[in-house]
């Protein structure tokens, strides 16, 4: 087992308090929690995979679009622009395959998962998909400038 059962524990726990719903996997090189959650904003819904590892976890947060060839740049400078003092995680873009993602990573080292910031690992990523998901649907339509969709979502 290539991952902490200690780490996967106290995560299943913060699941189950929080009344998430998450299914666990154990894989070769980590332990898999998958999370689906609703979204307030035109993107309605998100797919979280948490690694877990021996000594850290990370969350990483799937959009259910991707972006088209010709709207990958806009979208870079979109995204580049929201995380921007982003202080906790951030937002990427593959340019291969136009996957869009939010990714989080928490460092336990040998010591025990600490509540607050484990939280915060998990719900960050769909609270700020439901902060700039829709200037993000705004400049994957080209319905607005990479400029225009962040000035929109910044109130």
């Amino acid at each position: 087992m290539a991952y902490s059962t200690a780490i996967s524990d106290a995560l299943a726990a913060l699941f189950e308090a929080s009344g998430i719903q998450a299914s666990f996997e154990e894989r070769a090189q980590h332990g898999v929690f998958v999370i689906r959650m609703k979204l307030r904003c035109r993107l309605q819904s998100a797919q979280m995979i948490v690694l877990v590892r021996q000594d850290s976890f990370s969350t990483l947060t799937t959009l259910p679009l991707t972006a088209d060839v010709d709207h990958r740049l806009a979208v870079a400078e979109y995204l580049t622009r929201v995380n921007w003092g982003m202080r906790n995680g951030n937002f990427e873009l593959n340019m291969a395959d136009g996957e869009i993602r939010f990714k989080t990573y928490v460092h336990v080292g040998t010591g025990e998962v600490e509540p607050t910031g484990a939280r915060l690992a998990v719900m960050l990523p769909f609270l700020m998909i439901d902060r700039f998901g829709d200037g993000l649907i705004d400049v994957l339509f080209g319905l607005k400038t990479p400029r225009e969709a962040f000035e929109s979502v910044q109130a």
